[in-house]
């Protein structure tokens, strides 16, 4: 059974693969907050918005990260685990160009945005994964 994916390829726009609409979440909520929204919306990774648009992003494994070094998901905030320091994605890069800047970058996940700079979806190393598995 062919999937969508099958029909996508290495060098094709990232804007087929990302997944939309990206999950986001404000830095004052709880990092438990957090984790019940990565849960809630099945993802590895929320974006977070301050009062000019985005300014970082959480992952899972910061969430695992406080926890198992003893840390306090309900008074710890997002502001104190996210990273700022964001790897993006244009939407002109092909899948191919975005896997190796994440490569390079070591990240997990990587928001695209748009020619406006607004946030139109995000690509995680599970699905450049799913695809290059797949490729010929």
């Amino acid at each position: 059974m062919a999937t969508m994916i099958d029909s996508i390829r290495p060098d094709d726009s990232v804007v087929r693969l990302m997944r939309t609409p990206v999950a986001t979440v404000p830095t004052d909520w709880s990092v438990r907050d957090v984790a019940e929204e990565l849960m809630a919306d099945e993802v590895g990774a929320v974006l977070v918005d301050g009062p000019h648009g985005t300014v970082g992003i959480v992952s899972e494994r910061d969430v695992v990260v406080l926890v198992a070094t003893g840390g306090d998901p309900d008074g710890n905030q997002v502001r104190d685990v996210m990273a700022t320091d964001l790897v993006w994605a244009d939407t002109q890069d092909t899948i191919r160009a975005v896997s190796r800047r994440m490569r390079d970058a070591a990240v997990r996940h990587i928001p695209v945005r748009d020619a406006s700079d607004h946030v139109v979806g995000i690509v995680s190393a599970r699905d450049v994964l799913a695809l290059f598995a797949d490729s010929p």
